[in-house]
């Protein structure tokens, strides 16, 4: 039988097995909806060169969008173009060979928004426009700001390090936060805070505040990925979210010595 035969045959066993065993979890493949189990023996399929990941990624649909507060599809097109257009980067930086459908929920009530987190976390977070709940939920505040497009992905990025590692979630804060923003390309000028004057730079026990407590995190994130990329390599970011930061174990560096490095790399290459 040829190769793509097989692979039908396939596809079509897995889902007439698992009609006996709905689940209302489903993604879509292929133009099918496929119960969840389907798809992760998909995946194990691939792994194992039954199916090549072009044919995986071809075929899966990577977002959901549920709008609410009567958004139009049109009205966060920009949004969807955007994801998509980070969907392999996203993996392949993270080093991950496939992800889930991931739903992104959209509002334009920021009330109505701030409503179903504290729903979800017991709290609200003014000022926030986007978070995650795990690997396969993203929620986003609609807004006409030009950062809108990367703040998606932001988000999108914090999901995927979750199929990574799902303790990651600020775990540890300056290294959630310094992935997305390198991952989304939201790239902040040093010289343009004071964060990095006089040859200083912030601490990482400073960027592990809170979101209500201080924002250097978000002015300082970019530079720290692109810092453990630019030093050890594109594989470097995945071993460290893997490891929950632990610079001792991926660089042989306490995080005194680390945060030193990272500043002398910031005053050398931005500060001059």
């Amino acid at each position: 039988m040829r190769a793509a035969g097989r692979r039908r045959v396939i596809v079509l066993a897995l889902a007439a097995i698992t009609a006996f065993n709905g689940t209302p979890e489903t993604i879509r493949f292929e133009k099918m909806k496929l119960p969840a189990k389907v798809y992760a023996a998909i995946v194990a399929l691939a792994g194992l060169g039954v199916l090549s990941a072009p044919d995986l990624a071809a075929r899966q649909q990577h977002f959901e969008f549920v709008l609410h507060d009567g958004l139009h599809d049109r009205e966060v097109l920009h949004l969807e173009n955007a994801l998509e257009a980070s969907h392999a980067q996203v993996m392949e930086a993270l080093g991950l060979k496939v992800l889930p459908v991931v739903t992104v929920q959209v509002w334009r009530s920021e009330d109505a928004y701030q409503d179903q987190m504290e729903a979800t976390f017991g709290s609200r977070a003014p000022g926030s426009r986007g978070y995650v709940t795990g690997p396969t939920d993203v929620r986003l505040l609609l807004h006409s700001m030009p950062s809108a497009s990367r703040e998606a992905v932001h988000e999108f990025a914090h999901a995927a390090t979750l199929t990574l590692n799902p303790d990651f979630g600020n775990n540890p804060r300056w290294l959630w936060e310094a992935a997305a923003q390198y991952l989304a390309g939201e790239f902040f000028d040093p010289k343009s805070t004071d964060l990095f004057k006089n040859g200083q730079c912030p601490s990482l026990d400073t960027l592990n505040s809170p979101f209500d407590r201080g924002g250097s995190i978000y002015r300082s994130g970019y530079l720290l990925g692109d810092f453990i990329v630019q030093t050890w390599g594109a594989e470097a970011l995945p071993q460290l979210i893997s490891l929950n930061g632990d610079t001792e174990a991926v660089f042989n560096l306490s995080e005194n010595d680390f945060e030193r490095q990272w500043c002398a790399y910031v005053q050398t290459r931005h500060m001059q």
